[in-house]
């Protein structure tokens, strides 16, 4: 068991930030500077300011490390891979509905991140990071876990940020986003919408990081308070949910082409449109919008046609009555032939089934 870390160097990631260069053993400058220096014991040290905790741990005992990511997150995180002598340090700064980790992996480990309701960003800041049966993850590529979204990361020499929102915060947020809200908001892709929309996400953590490294904003109830609703804005930008309103058309990142096609299935979305009429509409072929939309929304048009139209759908569940409509009759106008393979895309998108928000409506009416 050991505290040391020098002697162990990061290579920066590929288009990372920060102090993404910066050697492993490095933290952030000024940050919680209110702290210890750390001792050889890795037990957990905490500090309770008046409205930020900061927690550290460092271990280079594996039982202990596997000890630490069980209870540190819930649901655990399981470990495996930790080499001898290999060191993990993790520093938290926990305040108002959320927490903000940074940790730093001597060596090689794998962490087993299950999903929940609790909205967990993983963002890289150097080193080697990579996620089973994916990508190579760079330090433009934060990593979303969350409801039906686990994760297994597998790290090598990393330092990297651990965001955790309240889903509480995101379903508050979102409701003062969009006058019609979802009962559940729930994420359908763990890739970012956009390049733009992750430079949005990390400028906001920054800013968070800073600010709660500082003891002048630690002391800052109000000040604190606000974090967490600006990285779950933030965060509700970068990824696509099932927001109803949330239009690609109006992300000026994306190709005016593209932006032509979102709104030509918009506009027609209750009448019987393909493929095809997409294409033609923007004077592209089939095969182009196909390619259009898995490079820029990984999605396909079908795919795209298919979450509007349930959106659309959920949208008149909301507004009905079992007096005056039925799941099925509000189904069929929206494209679904098949009800119950409308009702099992409609939970796993809504949290619930369709019928239930039905009566939901009808009982409070």
């Amino acid at each position: 068991m050991t505290s040391a870390t020098r002697g162990t160097d990061v290579k920066p990631l590929n288009g990372s930030v920060g102090s993404a260069g910066e050697p492993i053993e490095a933290t952030r400058a000024g940050y919680c500077p209110a702290r210890p220096a750390l001792g050889r014991d890795p037990a957990l040290h905490t500090f309770h300011p008046v409205a930020v905790e900061y927690k550290q741990f460092r271990t280079s005992d594996t039982q202990a490390a596997c000890r630490f990511f069980a209870t540190a997150y819930q649901p655990g995180w399981r470990i495996s891979g930790l080499a001898n002598h290999a060191a993990v340090t993790h520093r938290r700064s926990e305040a108002h509905s959320m927490t903000v980790d940074e940790v730093i992996v001597q060596g090689r480990l794998a962490l087993e991140i299950p999903a929940s309701d609790t909205v967990v960003v993983i963002q890289p800041r150097a080193g080697s990071l990579g996620i089973a049966g994916g990508p190579v993850v760079t330090a433009d590529f934060p990593i979303l876990v969350a409801h039906g979204m686990p994760c297994v990361l597998h790290c090598n020499g990393a330092r990297f940020d651990v965001v955790t929102i309240e889903a509480d915060v995101l379903h508050k947020v979102a409701a003062d986003w969009r006058t019609s809200l979802v009962q559940q908001t729930q994420f359908i892709n763990w890739r970012p919408r956009s390049r733009a929309a992750v430079r949005a996400w990390q400028r906001a953590l920054d800013y968070v990081v800073t600010t709660l490294a500082s003891v002048d904003s630690a002391h800052q109830p109000l000040i604190v308070a606000g974090m967490a609703n600006l990285l779950a804005g933030a965060l509700l930008e970068c990824y696509p949910s099932n927001l109803a309103e949330q239009d690609p058309a109006s992300d000026l990142a994306l190709p005016e082409t593209l932006k032509e096609a979102v709104a030509f299935i918009h506009c027609h979305t209750n009448e019987d449109i393909g493929i095809n009429d997409v294409a033609a509409a923007v004077h592209l072929t089939p095969r182009a919008v196909q390619y259009l939309f898995r490079r820029q929304l990984d999605t396909t048009p079908t795919e795209y046609m298919r979450r509007v139209r349930l959106s659309c759908a959920h949208q008149e569940l909301i507004a009905a009555t079992s007096a005056n409509s039925t799941v099925t009759e509000i189904a069929q106008r929206w494209g679904f032939a098949h009800t119950g393979r409308f009702a099992v895309l409609y939970r796993r998108t809504y949290g619930q089934s369709p019928h239930t928000t039905l009566r939901q409506q009808s009982s409070a009416s």
